[in-house]
């Protein structure tokens, strides 16, 4: 028998092995309320509410939810609560310009379009059937709690997400990937870098950029702490390793300059 691979199955894992567990702490500094932390049962909770709230929007699946969001533990859930039920995750580059977000979104086809506070001036003018800034305003009107989530039969070589490139050349390209590529590709990341159940995941590398390098899946696969970090700073990140006790993290060579750097000339531990 042939089973239809799910991104989600990555979050049923976890809810049922360790619902009790702490999946995410959320990043504690950002413009929205921050979610705190939360086990993998409200992780799951919270990704089933989304789903239900973009069915009572209409968006049915194949349509594209399109988030423009630093590292939080809402845009975590998304990767979830969005493709999991069978619409298609289009996590964009928040550093990139307007006019080129403005070009992802409409290239996409993005009917539902969320943004992170800090950039929704500068995004005001961009146009999207549904469109909401992160934070109190998308969770009223996206999270249904308590409600079902219409179902969706799986289809393993449904696009799961786009994933743009940063245009350095030309316009921005969209790559498509399927549940079946994603999930596989998270299963094989999982198993080279060892995650195992007793990690705790400091992300440092921006979500969107290719979704974390299937760490989003692998780490919640297997019960792992998902630890935000909205903006990468050198201290930061030592202060975070210290008072989470983070295991391991991923991020390009000048992330790990900042980080030395950091450590040669001093940096405040919570503790001291």
């Amino acid at each position: 028998m042939k089973v239809q691979l799910n991104i989600r199955d990555y979050l049923d894992r976890a809810v049922a092995v360790y619902g009790d567990r702490v999946g995410v702490i959320d990043e504690p500094d950002q413009p929205a309320p921050s979610l705190g932390s939360l086990t993998y049962s409200e992780i799951g909770d919270h990704a089933r509410a989304l789903a239900a709230g973009l069915d009572a929007l209409g968006v049915g699946p194949g349509e594209r939810v399109a988030v423009v969001s630093q590292n939080s533990a809402r845009l975590l859930i998304a990767f979830f609560g969005v493709s999991g039920w069978g619409r298609v995750l289009v996590p964009i580059n928040f550093r990139l310009h307007a006019e080129e977000i403005r070009y992802i979104v409409q290239h996409s086809g993005a009917t539902v379009l969320l943004i992170d506070p800090e950039l929704a001036e500068d995004l005001d003018d961009i146009d999207c059937q549904h469109k909401f800034v992160i934070g109190g305003e998308s969770d009223a009107a996206l999270l249904k709690f308590g409600v079902a989530p219409q179902p969706w039969s799986s289809d393993e070589d449904a696009t799961a997400t786009i994933n743009y490139t940063s245009g350095t050349t030309a316009r921005p390209k969209g790559v498509q990937c399927t549940h079946r590529s994603l999930w596989l590709n998270a299963a094989m990341f999982g198993w080279q870098a060892g995650v195992n159940d007793r990690d705790v995941y400091l992300h440092t590398l921006p979500m969107f950029h290719c979704n974390g390098w299937g760490h989003v899946y692998a780490a919640t696969g297997m019960g792992a702490t998902h630890v935000v970090l909205r903006k990468v700073d050198g201290a930061e990140i030592l202060r975070r390793i210290d008072r989470h006790k983070v295991t391991y993290l991923c991020g390009a060579p000048a992330v790990g300059a900042m980080i030395l750097d950091a450590a040669a000339t001093g940096w405040t531990s919570d503790s001291t």
